[in-house]
């Protein structure tokens, strides 16, 4: 997949497209229908797949906040949106000054130099300025320059509408397992092992502290998890907090892997979130603390023979 900035785009510079447009956050069953559909339909014209999105996500800017908010990181988005088939992704450098152009602006922008002969879009598309332009508006304007409109039906899963904003509130509310399944994969939060404070490994329970820069959406706490690490899967129980019974300022996450011997400093992990077990909780004594741990792994193994 080539990836390219719209700002520096040049008028006539790519052949003819099919083109979709959005934020893609989370790159969910909803955002994968609308994928599979364009490239099924530019494979058809002999159309070159392409897709626009933004970043940082314009709720980031809106919100002028870029912790806490986005489901993936840009590089993960880029990722999976590449894994769907995609050949052009075209970024554009989201913020307050392009957030004042008109849809119209936008769109005649985009014509001129993505020449789209097809656009697919999703159900609930909006955008331009404030998001006053709709569906209604983008087929009336193709409609005026010649280019073909598809749009995408919605995806339920069990009766729910897919959405990112829904997944991230089910993600905020703890609730992984309804999350992941509109996601159509695992939440997952990727960084380095670092050093950390060794307490695991004399608690008999050695955990591998990552590196992060987002933070997660998910809330403190206890999770069960798998590790992927050396092209394999490992059981794991993750904590996401401040180790209140230890008194830290920063947050940490840290996984303690079920059946794995070795040293891990320096490796990249990549965590998938499956079940939130418990919240984060002071222990007046470190017994009592090693007792919980051995019941929180108790937990993940049984909820792990399950699936």
């Amino acid at each position: 997949m080539r990836v390219r900035k719209f700002e520096t785009l040049k008028p006539g510079s790519l052949k003819a497209c099919a083109l979709t447009i959005g934020a893609f956050d989370g790159v969910h069953l909803g955002h994968r229908k609308i994928f599979k559909t364009l490239i099924s339909l530019a494979k058809k014209r002999k159309l070159l797949a392409s897709a626009i999105t933004f970043q940082p996500l314009p709720r980031e800017v809106f919100n002028n906040e870029r912790r806490g908010i986005a489901i993936l990181s840009f590089e993960e988005r880029k990722k999976r949106i590449e894994q769907a088939g995609i050949e052009l992704l075209v970024v554009v450098d989201f913020n307050l000054k392009f957030a004042q152009k008109s849809a119209g602006e936008f769109m005649d922008e985009l014509r001129r130099k993505l020449n789209p002969k097809l656009i697919v879009i999703g159900h609930d598309f909006r955008f331009g300025s404030k998001k006053t332009a709709d569906e209604c508006w983008l087929r009336s304007y193709c409609g005026k320059m010649g280019i073909e409109l598809k749009v995408v039906s919605a995806v339920k899963v069990r009766g729910e509408l897919v959405s990112s904003s829904r997944i991230r509130s089910l993600l905020k509310e703890g609730d992984l397992e309804r999350a992941n399944q509109l996601l159509g994969e695992p939440y997952q939060l990727e960084g380095r092992v670092i050093f950390g404070h060794h307490r695991g490994k004399k608690l008999g329970f050695a955990t591998a502290n990552l590196s992060w820069s987002k933070e997660p959406l998910v809330p403190k706490g206890v999770y069960v998890a798998r590790v992927f690490y050396n092209q394999r899967l490992y059981p794991a129980v993750v904590n996401i907090g401040f180790n209140p019974t230890f008194g830290d300022k920063k947050l940490n996450i840290e996984a303690h892997l079920l059946d794995f011997k070795g040293e891990l400093y320096g490796k990249r992990l990549k965590i998938s979130l499956l079940k939130f077990l418990r919240a984060e909780e002071k222990f007046e004594r470190i017994e009592d603390l090693v007792v919980q741990i051995k019941k929180d792994i108790k937990r993940a193994r049984a909820y792990l023979r399950m699936r």
